[in-house]
């Protein structure tokens, strides 16, 4: 064990300008970050797809084309299935096959009647060196370890010859890095749609979000005539995550009393463009709309998505945790329910989501209809907003 030790340290020493641990591997033997699943023993192999993607990169035209799109492209993540679609010139290429079996699969997961345990789209982003250009020839491709980040020490990458590095989780690389995905951007949608139809089969929230293409645009027609409160900038402080979980999924919770019954209303609202922490945003996005409440104060409360928990759990538990709590309280007066639906979606949610883990962001509590909040701290300090209501006209 010392000598392997040893002779570990010895590689990471003549490869310090790479930052990282080198050694040969096989892509087929069992390795424990693929191994350790979190009760996700089904799940898509990034480490399969690292390899096939470093087989047809062998193809100059391809490999030149991904890391274009992703270098110019200023979404979060995309879709691993779109770079296939537009290279059928490599349709008989093996690890095309392959590839395109895998998105195949999770596409028909998401058009399956029955909701699947866990959803997962592969997708790809780039983390880009300092340097003004990418060399190509010192692109490694790598994907997030299972488990607590908190307890990343090292990350897992390959080189383009099939060699695996190790890359140190808190020291952005000096070399361009293909990330796999499978639970980002795109699956964030997929999952928030889900919770949302979960929350409306309850009682817990109207049929606004019924269509999965709704336009939270100020400048929609079909939101004309609604008097809102929009969202025109935010920023969350920088709690130094692993530079390899790359853009954050934060999605908000929207809570209020929907009628003299004082039962609860619950959204939730995905904030694509949330990506990085430490960073101000002007979204200018509609996150109350004021008559979806019986009265003029509802709570805005934002997470970041846990890849460890399974989302179906979640919103059963969020729904559970609501009914229970807010039945207690029923005979009580509405501004004390209020703030005990925004207690009990906290109250929900995983305990170790508080420990040392950044899943629970910050919460604003009794945010009142057609009133400003300029620089407006959370009740944990960690975003600072501001809010404005808007009111939007009928044609």
């Amino acid at each position: 064990m010392k000598k392997s030790f040893l002779f570990l340290s010895l590689i990471f020493i003549s490869l310090l300008f790479y930052n990282c641990e080198t050694e040969e591997v096989d892509s087929t033997q069992d390795d424990p970050i693929e191994t350790n699943k979190v009760n996700n023993e089904n799940a898509i192999s990034k480490k399969k797809i690292a390899f096939e993607l470093i087989n047809l990169f062998e193809n100059e035209e391809f490999k030149s084309k991904v890391v274009n799109t992703l270098t110019e492209d200023h979404t979060p993540g995309v879709k691993l299935s779109k770079f296939l679609k537009e290279s059928n010139h490599l349709a008989t290429h093996k690890s095309f096959i392959s590839l395109k079996k895998i998105t195949t699969e999770a596409d028909k997961q998401l058009k399956s009647k029955t909701t699947p345990d866990q959803i997962e789209i592969p997708e790809l982003w780039l983390q880009k060196p300092n340097t003004k250009s990418i060399n190509l020839e010192e692109l490694l491709i790598s994907f997030a370890p299972e488990g607590d980040e908190k307890s990343w020490s090292k990350i897992e990458a390959y080189t383009l010859k099939g060699q695996k590095v190790y890359l140190d989780s808190k020291t952005i690389p000096n070399v361009p890095v293909l990330v796999i995905e499978t639970k980002g951007y795109e699956t964030l949608k997929a999952e928030v749609d889900y919770m949302n139809k979960e929350l409306q089969s309850s009682g817990l929230q109207n049929n606004r979000f019924q269509s999965a293409n709704l336009d939270l645009n100020p400048s929609s027609r079909s939101n004309s005539g609604l008097e809102t409160t929009k969202l025109d900038r935010i920023k969350l402080n920088n709690d130094e995550e692993p530079w390899i979980s790359g853009a954050a999924e934060i999605y908000a919770i929207t809570s209020g009393i929907k009628n003299q019954n004082n039962e609860a209303e619950v959204k939730i609202i995905p904030m694509y463009y949330l990506d990085h922490q430490g960073t101000t945003y002007y979204p200018n996005q509609i996150l109350l709309f004021w008559d979806d409440y019986q009265y003029q104060a509802a709570n805005i409360q934002f997470f970041e998505k846990d890849d460890n928990y399974n989302f179906k759990q979640l919103v059963t538990i969020l729904v559970d945790g609501i009914f229970q709590i807010v039945g207690a309280v029923s005979g009580q007066s509405w501004t004390t329910i209020l703030g005990q639906v925004a207690g009990a979606i906290l109250q929900a949610m995983p305990d170790e989501w508080f420990i040392n883990n950044d899943d629970y962001v910050d919460s604003l509590y009794t945010i009142q209809k057609n009133v400003y909040y300029t620089n407006h701290k959370g009740a944990r300090g960690n975003a600072t907003v501001t809010l404005s209501p808007l009111f939007i006209s009928s044609n």
